[in-house]
């Protein structure tokens, strides 16, 4: 065998499988987030075993939960920009600020409020041993460490009776 190609071999199959697993990442990697696998249909199917019927039902709720969504995070960013406005003119307060405040409350209330209905919703389209599954991809999701506080959650926050 001549020794002088080994190297140059060696090199290129180290620098293919490298591609390939740079590849492999980029392509077929699954949601960044617990919250962005519940929101990912395709991730769902894979998680849950849903059938075809299953899987478009919850994509149509999908389309429509992002709608909803939208709309809540336009007028709760238009809400906060008012308030915004209104406090940089009023320095002590004022019935205006407090009500831009209660409009951007509305606006996040009913987002989360939004978001369990279409927990719920999903819900009530899977069979029993895919509830348990998707529940626990819930609870995975809103029992994860906080950004905030350092990546910790604060202290009583994960209390169970």
């Amino acid at each position: 065998m001549n020794w002088k190609w080994i190297i140059p071999v060696i090199a290129a199959a180290a620098a293919g499988a490298l591609a390939f697993g740079v590849t492999r990442h980029g392509v077929c990697r699954g949601p960044e987030t617990p919250l962005d696998s519940l929101q990912d249909v395709t991730h769902l199917m894979r998680s849950l075993g849903l059938s075809g019927d299953q899987a478009r039902e919850i994509k149509a709720l999908h389309a429509n939960l992002g709608t909803k969504l939208n709309d809540c995070c336009v007028r709760h960013c238009a809400a906060r920009a008012r308030l915004g406005q209104a406090l940089a003119a009023d320095k002590n307060g004022s019935e205006q600020t407090e009500a831009i405040l209660a409009e951007m409350c509305r606006a996040y209330e009913e987002s989360e409020r939004t978001t369990l209905d279409q927990m719920r919703r999903v819900r009530a389209v899977l069979t029993a041993e895919q509830r348990k599954r998707f529940d626990a991809m819930i609870s995975d999701c809103m029992c994860r460490t906080c950004s905030m506080q350092g990546g910790n959650m604060p202290p009583g926050a994960m209390k169970h009776d």
